[in-house]
C-alpha cells in the first residue's frame, strides 16, 4: 500500500479526488485502491516539556538553567492523539510513504516529524501541491520527488523549532524567577 500523508484534511480530500480509483472514507483516512490518503491536523507533535528530559526541571529554579536537551524529544499533542494513532496503524502497512506537507519549511517539518516519530524506514517521496484544483493535483502526483531533496528545508525548520523552545523555556523561566 502507498500511504500519502497530507498536512491537512482539505489537502487530503483534493489528493483523493485526483487519484484514479474511487474513494472510500474511513476514520482518519480515505482509501483509493492501493493508495490510502491520511492527514495531520496541524502539528500532531510538539517539543517535549523540560520535565520529559529531567523530572527535576518540572520545578522552576535558576540553578537549573539553562535547560539544553542532549537528545531532543517530541510528544503527541493531546488533541491529536487519535489521528496520530490512525497514521501509526496505516504506516505499519505502507510499502511507500508520500509526504504531502505544504511546500514550505513548516509543511516539511510537520509531516516529516510524524514519519520519523513513527520510525518509518521505507522509501519516502515528496508531493508538492500549491493549488488544490484537480488538474494541478494530478500534475503534482505525476511529479513525485525524493523526500531526501528536502532535508535542508526540514533541518532549517527543526533548528527554528528547537531555538524557539530553548529561548522560550529558558528566558521565560529566568525572567519570571528574577522578576
Amino acid at each position: 500500500m502507498r500511504l500519502i500523508i497530507a498536512e491537512k484534511p482539505s489537502l487530503a480530500r483534493a489528493i483523493a479526488e485526483a487519484l484514479p480509483a474511487s474513494a472510500k472514507r474511513q476514520e482518519g483516512a480515505i482509501i483509493c485502491g492501493d493508495t490510502t490518503v491520511t492527514w495531520c491536523l496541524g502539528h500532531l507533535l510538539e517539543q517535549a516539556p523540560p520535565e520529559a528530559y529531567d523530572p527535576a526541571d518540572k520545578q522552576w529554579r535558576l540553578d537549573r538553567l539553562p535547560i539544553v536537551p542532549g537528545t531532543w524529544k517530541l510528544a503527541p499533542r493531546a488533541k491529536a492523539r487519535g489521528q496520530l494513532a490512525v497514521i501509526r496503524k496505516l504506516i505499519k502497512q505502507a510499502k511507500e510513504v508520500v509526504h504531502a506537507g505544504d511546500p514550505d519549511r513548516e509543511g516539511q517539518l510537520l509531516v516529516q516529524e510524524v514519519i520519523e516519530h513513527l520510525k518509518y524506514r521505507g522509501p519516502v517521496m515528496r508531493l508538492l501541491i500549491s493549488d488544490l484544483n484537480r488538474p494541478a493535483v494530478s500534475r503534482a502526483l505525476a511529479k513525485l520527488r525524493s523526500n531526501q531533496e528536502f532535508q535542508p528545508l526540514f533541518q532549517a525548520a527543526q533548528a527554528r523549532s528547537r531555538a524557539d523552545w530553548l529561548y522560550g523555556i529558558n528566558l521565560t523561566r529566568a525572567w519570571t524567577l528574577t522578576g
